[in-house]
């Protein structure tokens, strides 16, 4: 292990943490849930920290979503944008030197978010990966271009040692039809998802190209897009079809209604969803219970 670690280019090295061991899980598409940036912590979305991750796991989540970004050195970290805003809502301090592009890894790892929450590198996400045989990690690589696309997974599938079992769950998203093939030639992931929040495409046309394509086994949409006939043609080709960002288990029931299998979410958990369903069952119940009740008879 140490002989592999000092084998590893500097800059890998530099992003990369002790391995452990891996473990088989369910298939991800199994969840309904995606914790989205990780999920929420303290009621504080897109963190991507290491302590969201640790929180949300332990509140029952098993599939995550994380934003990946190059650093000025070229690290890939969890990171959604390296806008001035992004630093301000993550109570990072902003100083004049700051353009609003990526810094270095060593300066970013000195700004922790809310003074308590951590960067993640993707050398941390993999060893997370294998302190947590069960968990799966969603990628929102942001970029469309090919140079850069190659370069984040290359980045991905090296520090995952080409693992095929613990790469099987990653679940690379893809932005357009042509990144599906740049990623593909990097390494053959065993499951995408076709997330549309960047494509102009129809939903027709999206149809058209997810048939062609059986390892896109999930198309994610923006609210707006999951109308019942975009949904049923997923589920008729066995396409899981999930919406961002929902936060409420009434908003889910409702959409769940339409035909949406599954969500993504900074702060709903398993537990609220069971929670959910009893109490929505209760409730059924009830009115059933008041409905077979005799009716009182008018005459007397």
């Amino acid at each position: 292990m140490k002989k592999w670690f000092a084998a590893l280019p500097p800059l890998l090295a530099a992003c990369m943490l002790s391995l452990g061991s891996s473990a088989s899980a369910a298939g991800w598409t199994d969840y309904r849930l995606v914790a989205h940036a990780l999920g929420g912590i303290d009621q504080k979305p897109y963190t991507n920290s290491y302590e969201a991750f640790v929180t949300n796991y332990g509140k029952g989540q098993r599939v995550f979503e994380i934003d990946l970004q190059f650093t000025s050195d070229g690290c890939l970290v969890g990171r959604h944008d390296w806008s001035l805003y992004a630093f301000q809502s993550l109570g990072q301090p902003v100083s004049a030197d700051m353009t609003g592009g990526p810094l270095p890894l060593d300066r970013m790892r000195s700004l922790t978010m809310f003074d308590q929450y951590h960067l993640l590198t993707f050398g941390d996400i993999v060893d997370i990966m294998h302190e947590y045989p069960d968990a799966y990690f969603v990628t929102d690589t942001k970029s469309t271009d090919p140079d850069t696309v190659t370069a984040q997974f290359n980045q991905i599938v090296e520090l995952l040692n080409e693992d095929p079992h613990i790469l099987k769950r990653i679940i690379p998203q893809i932005y357009n039809e042509k990144m599906y093939g740049v990623i593909e030639r990097v390494f053959p992931f065993e499951s995408y998802i076709y997330t549309l929040y960047q494509t102009a495409d129809s939903n027709q046309k999206v149809l058209q190209y997810v048939k062609s394509r059986p390892k896109v086994t999930a198309v994610t949409m923006p609210e707006w897009r999951a109308t019942s006939g975009f949904l049923s043609g997923l589920k008729q080709m066995g396409k899981r079809s999930f919406v961002h960002t929902i936060n409420s288990p009434e908003a889910m029931d409702k959409y769940k209604a339409k035909g949406v299998y599954g969500f993504y979410t900074d702060f709903v958990t398993p537990e609220d969803l069971r929670r959910y369903a009893a109490k929505k069952a209760q409730q059924g119940a009830a009115k059933t219970a008041k409905a077979a009740l005799p009716k009182p008879d008018k005459r007397t």
